[in-house]
């Protein structure tokens, strides 16, 4: 991920509030030398301390019980998966602007933005578990011991004794949390484990890449703007190609569905009819009655199971299939010729019906290869 640019996520003139060393060339410290000189969770959590000042100086901390109980419950659920038992933690603060960073010792910020940017709780989960990982692996000591030309270990004894050098080297770990200014090998693992952790947590894995892809969208409509906490370090498309590649390696299903609430079924009733809706559209109905309700429900069932954002338009089709007339959607059956109701539209119309309504859920999540 990159630092600032012109019209970025978080504005210049904040930062410049926090006095910055000018960095020189990258150090990459072996591995083995880094962890060997890990600071102990004490140390982490003292330097967590420091930094929470000066970024709470600048943004309010937003206490709001209904929003940070839905962050903390989501934390918990991934929290479990990571390598170190630190006492993670997520704070809200008041920025509209989408961002969240990781802090030494397991603080995770998020801006109020952040909330209203994702469409479900899986695609907040996939944010939360990627700063999880950044803050779980020490990337933030590991890059900005790298901008020091320091170890870890020495790092945390500068910032614990205090001194005239702990103030820049505080300020330089402050800037590569909040402008995620991470090189990229630190953000290829905060991927791959983010998604692992994703996964075991019982969250949608093409979450992370529903993010990423209206962040796509984003830089299309507005070329200029930052995405901070998605910043182009590589760049989002091929971002985008990492997350997926990902997945399938791993046999991971790539529903997008779930993480957009989209392609939803919902059955309403309305003088004497009953509706098959999806995302409030309706695709099919009849009159009102048990046996029209018990139809619908099974209709709604199959196509909750069976159509999909990835769905391509030719794979819904009417074909003989076991020697009656069916609605296929890929290999599933989901209703036949016989068991539509008088007073039931034909399967042609609902074929017609649900494939508009895939093409609508689609356009509100464009920039998506939904073939790939």
């Amino acid at each position: 991920m990159t630092g600032n640019r012109k019209g970025g996520l978080m504005e210049t003139k904040k930062l410049k509030l926090i006095p910055l060393m000018v960095l020189s060339l990258l150090l990459i410290l072996p591995a083995s030398e880094i962890f060997a000189e890990a600071g102990e969770i004490e140390k982490e959590i003292k330097m967590a301390d420091k930094v929470s000042e000066q970024v709470e100086k600048h943004w309010d901390r937003v206490t709001d019980p209904v929003r940070i109980a839905r962050i903390t419950m989501i934390l918990s659920r991934l929290s479990p998966f990571t390598d170190r038992d630190l006492p993670f933690e997520a704070r809200l603060i008041d920025e509209d602007r989408p961002n969240a960073f990781a802090l030494p010792g397991g603080r995770i910020y998020l801006t109020t933005g952040i909330l209203d940017f994702c469409r479900s709780d899986d695609e907040l989960a996939s944010v939360i578990a990627h700063e999880l990982v950044h803050t779980d692996k020490k990337h933030g000591m590991i890059q900005s011991a790298r901008n020091q030309r320091l170890s870890i270990g020495a790092l945390a004894v500068i910032i614990a004794t205090g001194g005239q050098s702990a103030a820049p080297i505080l300020a330089n770990l402050a800037q590569v949390a909040i402008m995620n200014s991470y090189s990229k090998d630190l953000e290829k693992e905060a991927d791959t484990v983010g998604l692992k952790i994703l996964f075991q947590a019982d969250y949608e894995p093409a979450a992370a890449v529903t993010v990423m892809e209206r962040l796509q969208e984003e830089e299309i409509k507005r070329p200029f703007v930052d995405p901070g906490i998605f910043a182009a370090h590589p760049k989002t498309r091929e971002r985008v190609q990492g997350l997926i590649g990902i997945i399938r390696e791993n046999g991971w299903p790539l529903e997008r569905k779930k993480a957009l609430r989209l392609l939803r079924t919902t059955i309403t009733g309305e003088e004497g009819s009953l509706y098959l809706n999806l995302d409030g559209r309706p695709v099919w109905h009849g009159p009102s009655g048990e046996s029209t309700r018990r139809l619908l429900e099974k209709t709604a069932g199959l196509l909750d199971r069976h159509l999909q954002m990835e769905t391509s338009p030719y794979d819904v089709s009417i074909m003989e299939f076991q020697g009656k007339q069916v609605l296929r959607i890929g290999l599933g059956t989901v209703v036949s010729q016989e068991e539509i109701l008088p007073g039931m539209p034909p399967l042609d119309d609902l074929r017609e019906k649900i494939v508009a309504a895939l093409q609508w859920a689609r356009s509100a999540h464009p920039v998506a290869d939904y073939h790939r």
